[in-house]
Parts: C-alpha cells; structure tokens; sequence
C-alpha cells in the first residue's frame, strides 16, 4: 500500500506503509585524544589483542564441547545401570523369590509339626518323669530345712538365757555396783586437779605476757629516747636546711639556664635556620612540587589513559564487528 499525493494519486516515491524501514546505525564515538595516539593504539590493538581475544573465544567454545562430551558419557553408565536392573536383575529376583517363598512356607511347617507331635510330647513326658519327682523332692527338702531351723534356733535361745543367767547378769552386777563408783571418784579426782593445772598455766601465762609487755614498753621508750629523738633533731635541724638549700639553689641556676637556652640558642636557630627553611618549602619547594605534577599529569598520565581507552574501544569493535560477520549478532 502507498501513500497518495496532494491529487489522490499515489506517489511512486513514497515508500511502502508496511515496508521495512533500516534501522538507523548506531552512533559511534568519537575516541578521546589526539589522532596521533588513537590510530597506534587501535593498530597495535587491532595485531595484538584481537589474536588473543579470537583464541580466547575458540578455547571457551572447545572447553564447552569437552564439557558437553563429558556430560554425555556420565549419563551412559546410569543408562546401562537402570536397563542393567529393569531387564536382568528384576525378572532374576521375580523368578527367585517364588521358590524361596515355596521354600520358607515349607519350613515353617515342618517345623509347627514337630513342635506339636514330637517336641510337645517329650516335654510332657519329661515333666511328668522327672520334674514334679524333683519338684517334690524340693518342698520335702524346704519342710526339713524349716523345722530343723526352728530346733537351732530354739536350742540357740535356750544358750542365751543360759549365758544371759550365768554370765551376763554378773557381770553386770560387778560393773554396776563394784567398779562403776570408784572409777566416778577417780573421774571427778582427775576433773579437779585438770582444773588447777588450767588454772595454775592461766596465772603463769598471765605473769609472762605482762612480763613481755612491761619489757617491750621499756624497749620502747629507750628507742624513742636515744634513736627516734636524734634522728628527728638531725632532719628538722639539719638535713631539711641543707636540702632547702639545695634546692633553692637548684631551682635558681635552672631558672638562669632555661633562659639561656631560650635567648642564646632557641632564638637564633629560630631566625636563621627554621624561618629561612619554611620560606624556602613555601616559595621554592611547593611551586616546584605541583609544577613537576602538572607536567606528569599531561604528559604522561593523561595520554596514558588515553591509549588504554582506545585501545578497549578498538578491540571492541572489532569483536563487534567480527561477531557480526561471522554470527550474525
């Protein structure tokens, strides 16, 4: 279909509505930086990175074919394993287990029929041959055991009273009435006189610990006479004027010292060494410093930088240009 003119006759220009209009190619940017350092830089891009970059390529898609293969052969043993078992080991087992069933039902019938016909019996015969004997024999045994218990332990009671009458009770009576009183006197004997030996150590350690302190208290005030005295008098009227002394003296010369130091050496340092020095840094150094950093930065950081972009952009479009060529992508 085309588009009529001003008169209503379609124009032979004008395209079809429906045709396929191009799609407008993409801009491409300018590279930054002078032509002199773009054109090497895509040249040198163009021999050497793109090789690179095309064999890098061709080792992904082989390592993805490599890849690929292995994945293959890892399904082929679990393929044989799954037809291995649906086709042999299956109808095996299928075909065994009817015989081995057949085989255990026979088993356990024999074996109920010989627990109900042969072992049953010979229990029952065994039991009434030799257990209930032997069952009897145990409870006339036990009853025998039992009466002849009861005459040891009444004979035994009838010793004990025996004992208790002959022995026992005179003895008691000896401890009672013979022993246990002369034994309370020497009891209450022996309580007295601990009680004086306690009383008579009470009063000896009494005299010595005021001996000890009446001694000490002597010791005491002579040590305070002849040794804490002097030493005192020596501090407070010697040793303290000597030290005050000193130390004025001490303070005074380093008073004269400090201000030595701070007008004969401090100051002329000051004005011919520190303050020339930071006025050199200021106005010499500094200027210097940032003029060395402008000059690296336009002659070799910036161009540097300038390569390595166009360099990326070249090798980009080549890879572009390539994968459309070849891939048509």
């Amino acid at each position: 279909m085309t588009i009529p003119d001003r008169f209503g006759q379609p124009s032979p220009d004008s395209p079809g509505l429906f045709a396929k209009v191009p799609p407008p190619e993409p801009e491409r940017p300018e590279p930054a930086g002078p032509a002199w350092l773009v054109v090497p830089a895509r040249v040198i891009a163009l021999i050497v990175v793109v090789p690179f970059r095309l064999l890098y390529d061709l080792l992904r898609a082989v390592g993805r074919g490599v890849a690929a293969c292995a994945r293959l052969l890892g399904r082929i043993p679990a393929a044989l394993a799954v037809a291995l078992y649906r086709w042999v080991l299956r109808p095996l087992g299928l075909a065994l287990w009817w015989p081995l069933r057949m085989l255990g039902l026979g088993i356990a019938i024999t074996a109920r029929w010989l627990y109900r016909y042969v072992l049953t019996p010979i229990g029952r015969f065994l039991d009434l041959v030799l257990l209930r004997p032997l069952r009897a024999l145990g409870r006339g045994l036990a009853w025998l055991g039992t009466w002849i218990g009861r005459g040891l332990a009444w004979l035994l009671r009838g010793i004990g009273g025996v004992l208790s009458v002959v022995l026992v009770l005179p003895l008691t009576l000896l401890w009672r009435y013979v022993l246990w009183p002369p034994m309370l006197g020497l009891a209450w004997l022996a309580r007295w006189i601990g009680r004086g030996i306690a009383a008579g150590w009470r009063a000896f350690a009494a005299g010595v610990a005021w001996s000890w302190r009446q001694t000490g208290r002597l010791l005491g005030w002579l040590l305070r006479v002849f040794v804490v005295a002097p030493v005192r008098a020596l501090w407070r009227y010697v040793l303290t004027p000597i030290g005050a002394g000193i130390t004025g003296t001490w303070r005074r010369a380093a008073r004269v010292l400090s201000w030595l130091w701070r007008h004969l050496i401090v100051a002329p340092v000051r004005v011919l060494v520190v303050i020339p020095l930071r006025w050199f840094g200021t106005n010499v150094l500094v200027p210097i410093g940032r003029g060395v950093g402008a000059a690296w930065r336009v002659t070799v950081r910036d161009p540097l930088r300038a390569v390595r972009r166009t360099m990326r952009e070249t090798s980009r479009e080549v890879r572009r240009t390539l994968r459309r060529t070849f891939l048509g992508r």
